[in-house]
């Protein structure tokens, strides 16, 4: 018999009647103050309040019987407090719902939030108030109010499973009566609210922490769960098969789902063709999960599977089971290769025919969405519309030096991520996932999967019906389609592309009418950039050598569109042209320049940073001819006067972040070009970075979250590209700035000792391309920044310390003839250093570190810093030896290579015995130096297989003839390693080496 809880007192109904009611500002704030009394007290008076919640929790599902156990004085004081509130409560008693609600959750905030004592520790609910705590929250799951089975279920998951078990006596760990109470509640199928209380908590702890709960109730759980799956509750299946699919992750997975996995699969085949558009929208999640994360259970009935999913992708009355099941042909295609078998390709394939016509009706908007995009579009048409209250976040794109790979930063604008800030061509505006997005994504991926032979056959009959529709929803839909496929069918499209281009071209330059869709010149931009290559190809080819002339000119046309979805994706598209046009572009600069001028002194909110993106990607891609004759009072000037204007009224204005990006690619593209710009630009940069540093001084708070610090990173990256841009003259420049040019060094010190990674990062970047082109303007600062650059080698900031430790590097550089500044530093330099290339980030085979770049930056500082003196590094050489090698078998960047190999041989000429008493064997330190002295003979085109080139056909080079003295150096080094060894360990070290690399060995070492 189930225990029956005791009425809160009248006190804590008067409290949690103040909290709920703010419209007394005098009261509810007492209240909050006598409730944080209350929880702070002790913890007998936190446990206590904690406790009566609970009851108010309890009974307010019957809140006639709970007031009349309640003290007549307690309710009178209340009814005197909050005459209004026990009033309504008494006039409509479904009132106590919501006041039921508060209360848990003023329970659960106090729970996860506990007052902090003294400053050290928080409070936790002890016995007995604990025990009666749990009492009272299990009792609250069988509550015939739903609302309230849902606060209490949401109060017991959250603390059972929260990841800092932020309350001990709660968590699940230590409650271990919690699963089989759930349990038992679970099989008392006359009391339908407490299951469904209880399946809610079982359902949260799975989403929220499976983790946390022991394989042993894992287990118990399994069957139980399974056999919901059969029964007659909506609400029950679809909280079982929540919950069973959280367990299909790697690191959960119990023994007993793998048992049952029969009956949990039979049950997901029944419920395909339930009724409910909820429980088939779940089975079509656990099969999508099954596919991704248990590729082998789903394998041998992928037949069956995919039929279903095929049914249920087509269902469009109900479009989030269609989504779901949508979801499953884009996982399949991005499944890894280990896993996707060719009987399952070759099955998926089968289902194509019927399958692409479906992803493309998906793709056309619904009609109710057609309606409230031709609303959204007669708004954008009106005069003056300000987009500025739509903008989206703006995050500045850092950049770290020398990460050995493609910016981390940079964006595939593959037009489908949900994340995708200019998704201009789904023009939903928003971050949903959308049944149209996740059909476009499926079908791109389906291409690139299966290629053109698989996909163009039934593709194209319906391409061709929705392209010559007369609804122009379904033009655009085809359109979509069409770009989708670009990646993967690219080349058997060629045929076609001189007619479709030319469709789309049409449709972008026709003028604005209210008989033209804004939507279709939006996917028509985006489509043709998906096809910037074959445009490229047919004015490199000369078949349409004026191609890219007429197609600027139409997206400079289209820029004066009045709808801003059309200015967005038209300049995303255009950015996109001119990336893979490159220098192709020089001739129209002037008129886009003057085109784009234009639009900036029209546009408004992402519009306007769209601007700043095409600008800086002409930079980027066209090199310094941005900058001949008169082409920078085109377009610099204005974006000056817009930086000068935004910062004046608010220097946080997220808006100054990708002008700051753009206007630093021009100035570093523009070399000395920039000059009569750099110091108005240089000037501002300060500015922002003094005027933001002022205003989260004077907030006096921690920063929370990053982004806050965003226009320092991005001026300070300006001021990076004023220094790559200037070189030897920035100097000049910092001295002629009346303003700021005493206090640029204080700054830049400043920046390097800041809070924020970001900030750092940026800020160190500047200090190594200082160190390169303007060593003398670090000079007065050096010591102290070469502290803080080898404290910031720390790799719990990857991109930081990849920054500090090439700056290192270029440090070292202008330190050859006098070593001097790095005394102090080189021991920790050193010992960092040996982190780096040993013991961070180790990757399988013991070597190396896995964070980009690190490494192969770390082996150049050391080649550098040997350089210096090689004595630095000589005595430490056996502990990192290995790494070393590995390390400078990585460089790209021809003087960084070359400076890590020549400070190499210096160390080791220092200590020839380094590599005998390395911790390795003898022949494997021998083998790592001839395996690291074997990449400057490696081909242009490195095979991705690296078995091919060492045992496949001879591709070797000979050494570089423009190093003859490091060849020397090095053919001696490997003649000197040869004759310190007895015949027999030589014999081991050959024994060990590919055929190609003894090839190599014999006809260009002498060996």
């Amino acid at each position: 018999m189930a225990t029956v809880s005791p009425p809160p007192s009248g006190k804590v109904l008067q409290l949690v009647s103040a909290l709920s009611n703010p419209e007394n500002h005098n009261v509810h704030v007492q209240s909050i103050r006598a409730r944080d009394e209350a929880l702070s007290a002790s913890a007998e008076s936190y446990g206590n309040l904690c406790y009566q919640l609970a009851l108010v929790l309890v009974g307010s599902d019957n809140a006639a019987e709970m007031t009349a156990h309640i003290n007549p004085s307690e309710l009178d004081s209340w009814r005197q407090a909050d005459p209004s509130t026990v009033l309504r409560l008494q006039q409509d008693m479904s009132m106590w719902i919501p006041f039921g609600q508060m209360a848990g959750l003023v329970l659960k905030n106090a729970l996860l939030r506990p007052p902090i004592l003294q400053g050290r520790q928080s409070l936790s609910i002890q016995p007995p108030s604990s025990d009666l705590l749990k009492e009272a929250l299990l009792q609250a799951l069988g509550c015939q109010h739903s609302e309230l089975r849902a606060v209490a279920s949401s109060v017991i998951a959250t603390s059972a499973v929260s990841a800092d078990s932020v309350q001990p006596g709660l968590c699940v760990r230590a409650w271990p009566q919690l699963i089989p109470a759930l349990i038992a509640n679970l099989q008392k199928t006359e009391n339908a609210a407490l299951m469904e209380g209880s399946l809610a908590t079982i359902r949260k702890m799975m989403e929220d922490g499976p983790t946390e709960l022991t394989q042993e109730e894992l287990d118990s759980l399994i069957p139980v769960l399974i056999r919901f799956l059969s029964c007659n509750s909506e609400f029950c299946k679809v909280a079982a098969l929540q919950s069973l699919t959280a367990c299909l992750s790697d690191n959960v997975m119990p023994s007993a789902l793998v048992l049952y996995f029969n009956d949990y699969l039979g049950g997901l085949s029944a419920l395909s063709t339930d009724p409910s558009a909820s429980i088939r929208k779940w089975v079509c999640r656990s099969i999508v999960t099954l596919l991704q994360l248990r590729t082998e259970y789903i394998q041998p009935h992928l037949q069956a599977v995919s039929q279903f999913m095929l049914t249920s992708t087509a269902d469009r009355h109900h479009d989030a089971v269609a989504l779901e099941a949508c979801e499953f042909w884009f996982t399949f295609a991005t499944l890894d290769e280990d896993v996707c078998t060719p009987a399952m390709v070759e099955t998926i394939g089968g289902v194509l025919p019927k399958l692409i016509p479906i992803l493309l009706e998906n793709m056309v908007y619904l009609p109710e969405q057609q309606i409230e995009l031709q609303a959204r579009n007669e708004i954008d048409q009106q005069e003056g519309y300000n987009g500025m209250s739509t903008i989206k976040p703006v995050f500045h794109r850092s950049r770290a030096k020398h990460v050995g790979g493609p910016d981390e930063s940079s964006d595939d604008d593959d037009g489908y991520d949900q994340d995708d800030e200019d998704d201009g061509e789904f023009d939903d505006d928003n971050n949903e996932w959308t049944l149209r997005k996740c059909a476009a994504a499926s079908l791109d991926s389906l291409s690139s999967l299966f290629g053109a032979d698989s996909i163009l056959p039934s593709l194209l009959p319906a391409l061709q019906n929705g392209l010559s529709s007369s609804c122009p929803w379904v033009q655009e839909a085809s359109i979509l389609a069409l770009g989708a496929v670009a990646e993967g069918c690219r080349d058997a499209l060629n045929v076609h592309m001189s007619q479709m281009h030319l469709y789309l071209v049409n449709h972008l330059a026709a003028p604005e009418s209210p008989s033209t869709l804004p939507q279709v010149k939006c996917i028509a931009a985006w489509t043709i950039g998906r096809f910037a290559s074959w445009a490229v190809e047919q004015v490199q080819t000369g078949a349409q050598g004026h191609l890219l002339a007429h197609m600027t000119e139409v997206f400079l046309t289209r820029l004066s569109d009045r709808n801003r979805r059309v200015q967005i994706s038209c300049c995303s598209a255009f950015g996109v042209i001119i990336e893979s046009a490159g220098d192709l572009m020089t001739p129209y600069l002037s008129h886009i320049y003057y085109g784009l001028v234009s639009a900036l002194s029209r546009y408004q909110g992402r519009s306007l940073l769209m601007i700043f993106d095409v600008v800086g990607i002409i930079a980027d891609c066209c090199g310094p001819s941005i900058a001949e004759g008169d082409l920078p009072s085109i377009y610099v000037p204005p974006l000056l006067q817009m930086w000068s204007g935004l910062a004046k009224n608010d220097p946080t204005d997220r808006t100054l972040l990708p002008l700051m990006e753009s206007l630093a690619s021009v100035a570093m593209t523009s070399g000395m070009n920039y000059q009569p710009y750099s110091l108005e630009s240089f000037d501002n940069a300060m500015g922002i970075i003094e005027a933001v540093q002022l205003i989260l001084t004077a907030s006096g708070e921690k920063l929370e979250h990053e982004e806050e610090a965003d226009p320092i990173v991005c001026a300070t990256d300006l001021l990076d590209g004023l220094v790559e841009g200037l070189g030897e003259s920035f100097p000049s420049l910092v001295s002629s700035s009346r303003r700021y040019g005493q206090h640029f060094l204080p700054v830049l010190l400043a920046l390097c000792k800041h809070d924020i990674p970001g900030v750092r990062m940026s800020a160190i970047a500047l200090v190594g391309d200082l160190a390169r082109s303007s060593p003398a303007l670090l000079e007065q600062a050096l010591p102290e920044l070469l502290k803080e650059l080898v404290a910031n080698m720390d790799p719990v900031q990857p991109s930081v310390s990849t920054n500090a430790v090439w700056a290192l590097g270029e440090i070292c550089v202008r330190c050859e003839r006098n070593s001097s500044p790095l005394e102090a530093v080189v021991p920790d330099l050193v010992q960092n250093l040996i982190a780096l290339l040993m013991g961070n980030g180790i990757e399988r085979n013991g070597r190396g570190s896995d964070i980009p770049g690190i490494a192969e930056n770390a082996a150049a500082c050391a080649g550098r810093l040997a350089k210096v003196n090689p004595q630095f590094l000589a005595p430490d050489l056996p502990r990192f030896l290995l790494g070393w090698c590995d390390g400078m078998a990585k460089i790209v960047d021809p003087k960084e290579r070359r400076d890590a190999f020549q400070g190499f041989v210096a160390a080791i000429y220092a200590n020839p015995q380094a590599f005998q008493t390395s911790s390795a064997t003898v022949s494997d330190a021998i083998a790592s130096i001839i395996f690291a002295i074997v990449t400057w003979h490696m081909p242009a085109e490195i095979p991705e297989q690296s078995v091919v080139l060492l045992n496949g056909d001879y591709k070797f080079r000979p050494f570089p003839a423009n190093e003859p003295e490091l060849g020397e150096a090095l053919f001696k080094l490997i003649s000197d390693l040869k004759t310190s060894v007895d015949e027999t360990t030589w014999r081991a070290v050959q024994q060990g080496l590919p055929v190609n690399i003894r090839r190599l060995l014999r006809e260009f070492y002498n060996m």
